[in-house]
C-alpha cells in the first residue's frame, strides 16, 4: 500500500469519522465496509514523551469491531521541540514509507501516515496490537524479555550492516540536527541536576561533566563505519511480545537513525534492566548479540562491541539529561522514567569504568 500525505489534525481528539473514512480511503476493507461508529480512548500518559496516543475503537457497518492505533505529535511544548529539532516526526514517516517493508522484524502494519513539515504535526494510523504486551520500563523487563528483544535487535541491526549509505536520509551524529545533542547536554545539565540531584551525586556530576566535554568526539565515533540501521529508542515500551513469547514486534521509529553495531543493545540493557539483572546478564547478552549475527554472516568481537557499547552509553546519557530537563512536572510517571534512566545509565557507567574510554 501506497502511504498517503494530506492534511494533517491538531490533536488525537480531532479523529472522527468524517476523517478517518477519508483517510482510510484506498484500504480495501474500509472501502467496502466503512466506519459507522468511532471512539477515541486517550491511552499511553507519561509512556511516550514525544507523542500522543489513543485507541481508536471503530465500529463498522457490517458490525465488525477494528481497533486502530492513532498517534500524534506530543501537546508538550518543550517536548514537541526537541521532536522539531531531532527531525523525530519526519524520520517515522520516511521509515514507515521506506524501510518498514524492508527490515527484517515485525512492525504495525501503517493505514495511514502523514506528516505536516510546516506545522511539525503528524498523525500515524497503525495496526492495533491487540493480545500483545509491553512491559514497563521502570519495573525493568524480565530476563526472558530481555533475550528475545535481542533476537529481533539482530534483525534490524543486520539490515543494511555496513550498506546504510543506500538511504540516503537516514542520519548519523554527525547531521546538523544530531550533532546539535553536544550543545543540548550542556544546555539541560543544570536543570536536569535540579530535578535529579538526589540521584546525581559529585561522582555521578562529574561523569557527566566529562562526557559533557567529549561529547562533539562522540559523535563522531558513533559515525565512523561501518555503521548499521539504528532504532535509536529500541527500550522495552517499544516492543510488543506475543502472549506465547515467540515474536515480537517493534514501535516507534522516531529516531531511526545509522550508528554502531552495539548502541541499541547498551540502550536495551543500560536503560530498560534492572540494574541487579543487567550485571547478571551482561555477558550473556553480549555472547547473544554476536552470535546472533555471526548467523547472519556478520563479525563482531567482543573487544569491538565491548568498547561500542560503552561510547553509545556515555552518549545515550543525552536522554535523561534532555528528558530529565523538559518533561511535565505534573506527570509522576514522566518524573519516574527519567529518574530511573538516569540512574540506571550512571550505574552502568560506574560498574563498567565507561569514562575511561575517554581520550
Amino acid at each position: 500500500m501506497e502511504l498517503i500525505l494530506t492534511k494533517t489534525i491538531d490533536t488525537i481528539e480531532d479523529i472522527n469519522i468524517d476523517w478517518l473514512n477519508s483517510a482510510l480511503v484506498g484500504i480495501d476493507e474500509f472501502d467496502k465496509d466503512p466506519v459507522k461508529e468511532l471512539k477515541v480512548n486517550a491511552m499511553g500518559e507519561g509512556i511516550g514523551q514525544l507523542g500522543q496516543f489513543a485507541l481508536l475503537k471503530i465500529l463498522r457497518d457490517s458490525g465488525k469491531v477494528t481497533n486502530i492505533f492513532a498517534k500524534a505529535q506530543t501537546p508538550n511544548e518543550d517536548m514537541d521541540d526537541l521532536a522539531r529539532d531531532y527531525l523525530v516526526y519526519a524520520r517515522e514517516v520516511k521509515f514507515y514509507k521506506d524501510l518498514a517493508s524492508k527490515v527484517d522484524v515485525r512492525t504495525p502494519h501503517p493505514y495511514y501516515v502523514e506528516f505536516n513539515e510546516k506545522e511539525n504535526k503528524v498523525i500515524l494510523l497503525l495496526e492495533f496490537m491487540d493480545g500483545w504486551h509491553t512491559p514497563d520500563q521502570i519495573s525493568g523487563a524480565s530476563e526472558e524479555e530481555i533475550f528475545k528483544a535481542i533476537e529481533g535487535l539482530i534483525s534490524i541491526n543486520s539490515s543494511y550492516w555496513g550498506e546504510t549509505s543506500k538511504v540516503e536520509w537516514l542520519p548519523d551524529m554527525l547531521d546538523d540536527y544530531m550533532y546539535k545533542a553536544k550543545d543540548d547536554i550542556i544546555t539541560h545539565q543544570p536543570e536536569f541536576l535540579l530535578r535529579h540531584k538526589h540521584i546525581m551525586d559529585s561522582s555521578r556530576q562529574e561523569d557527566l561533566r566529562k562526557i559533557s566535554e567529549f561529547y562533539p568526539t562522540l559523535c563522531e565515533i558513533l559515525s565512523q563505519e561501518p555503521l548499521t540501521l539504528t532504532h535509536f529508542d529500541y527500550r522495552v515500551e517499544n516492543i510488543f511480545f506475543s502472549s506465547d513469547m515467540k515474536r515480537l514486534a517493534v514501535i516507534d521509529w522516531q529516531l531511526v537513525m545509522k550508528n554502531l553495531p552495539g548502541y541499541d543493545l547498551a540502550y536495551l540493557l543500560f536503560s530498560n534492566t534492572d540494574i541487579d539483572l543487567r550485571r547478571n546478564i551482561f555477558e550473556d547478552c553480549c555472547n547473544a548479540y554476536i552470535s546472533g549475527l555471526k548467523d547472519r554472516n556478520l563479525n563482531l568481537s567482543q573487544d569491538e562491541l565491548h568498547k561500542n557499547m560503552m561510547y553509545s552509553l556515555m552518549a545515550q546519557t543525552i536522554v535523561p539529561v534532555n528528558g530529565g530537563a523538559n518533561f511535565d512536572l505534573e506527570n509522576q510517571r514522566s518524573k519516574k522514567l527519567f529518574e530511573v534512566i538516569a540512574d540506571r545509565m550512571f550505574s552502568a557507567i560506574e560498574d563498567y569504568d565507561a569514562t575511561s574510554y575517554i581520550g
